[in-house]
C-alpha cells in the first residue's frame, strides 16, 4: 500500500469555477468535510488525490469526481462527501495546472490518463473496493467538460455520470459505445448553463439515451447549502433506484 497521510480537512472553503464566486452576486458558501480524508500529494509521476474512503464496512465502489477551474479536490469533495460516502468510495483527483490565485485547473490533454492514475494511486490506499457495476464520474464545471471527454472514450468504466454547471454536447453514440447509460445535468436556475442544459438533456432523451435535467433551485454557479438537498435524489437516480 503507497504510504500516504490522513488530513483532516478543518479549513473551511467553498468551490466554484471562476474566481470561487456565484456568477449571479451571490456569495460562495462553505461546506464542511466530513471525517478523516487521505491525502496523496503530486509526485514527479503521479498526481495527486484526496480520498473519502466508504464509511461502510466490506468492498465499496467508487465515485470520481471532478472539480472546476481553480479549484481545489478536497473542497470540492467537501460538497459530496457525507452522502457519496454512505454507499461509495470518493475519489478526488486534483488537476495539475496551478492558477496563480490557487486552485488548479485541468490541462486541455493528458486528463483521463491522470484521472485514472489517480483512481489508481486511490484504490491502492482502500482496503476493500467494488468495481463489478463500474464508477460513477461527476464533473463540476470545467471537471464536466473533462468529465464527458472522459466517459465517451471510458470503454465501460463510467456507466453513470453527473455533470453540474456547464453548457456540454453529449454524443449519445459515444457514451453508448463505452459504457455509459445514465447522465444527469444539472445546474442552478441562476446559472447560465442552466437552459442549454437542460435542452441538452431534453435532446438526448428525445434520441432514446437515459438522461435527465435536475433543478438545483435558485441558486448561481456556486455550491450552496440547499445543495445536500438535491443530493440525494440526483445520487438515487444514477444508481437506477
Amino acid at each position: 500500500m503507497e504510504r500516504s497521510r490522513v488530513r483532516r480537512f478543518g479549513v473551511r472553503a467553498g468551490v466554484c469555477a471562476l474566481g470561487c464566486v456565484s456568477l449571479f452576486g451571490g456569495s460562495r458558501v462553505d461546506a464542511a468535510p466530513i471525517g478523516n480524508a487521505i491525502e496523496l500529494d503530486a509526485t514527479s509521476e503521479l498526481p495527486g488525490v484526496v480520498i473519502f474512503p466508504a464509511r461502510v464496512p466490506g468492498a465499496r465502489p467508487i465515485t470520481v469526481l471532478l472539480h472546476g477551474m481553480c479549484g481545489d479536490a478536497a473542497r470540492a469533495c467537501s460538497h459530496f462527501a457525507e452522502q457519496v460516502t454512505q454507499t461509495s468510495n470518493l475519489v478526488c483527483p486534483r488537476a495539475s495546472a496551478r492558477c496563480q490565485g490557487g486552485g488548479a485547473s485541468w490541462p486541455d490533454k493528458g486528463v483521463a490518463e491522470a484521472v485514472e492514475a489517480a483512481v489508481m494511486r486511490a484504490k491502492s490506499a482502500l482496503p476493500e473496493v467494488d468495481e463489478t457495476h463500474g464508477r460513477t464520474l461527476i464533473g463540476y464545471s470545467m471537471g464536466a467538460f473533462r468529465a464527458v471527454n472522459i466517459a465517451q472514450a471510458s470503454a465501460g468504466w463510467y456507466p453513470r455520470v453527473m455533470l453540474i454547471g456547464a453548457k456540454v454536447s453529449l454524443d449519445q453514440a459515444r457514451l453508448t459505445q463505452n459504457g455509459t447509460e445514465r447522465v444527469l445535468l444539472c445546474a442552478g436556475s441562476w446559472d447560465m448553463m442552466h437552459d442549454p442544459m437542460q435542452r441538452e438533456a431534453e435532446r438526448v432523451r428525445r434520441a432514446g439515451f437515459q438522461a435527465r435535467f435536475l433543478d438545483l433551485g435558485p441558486v448561481g454557479h456556486a455550491f450552496t447549502p440547499s445543495f445536500a438537498e438535491y443530493l440525494p435524489q440526483a445520487l438515487s437516480w444514477l444508481s437506477g433506484t
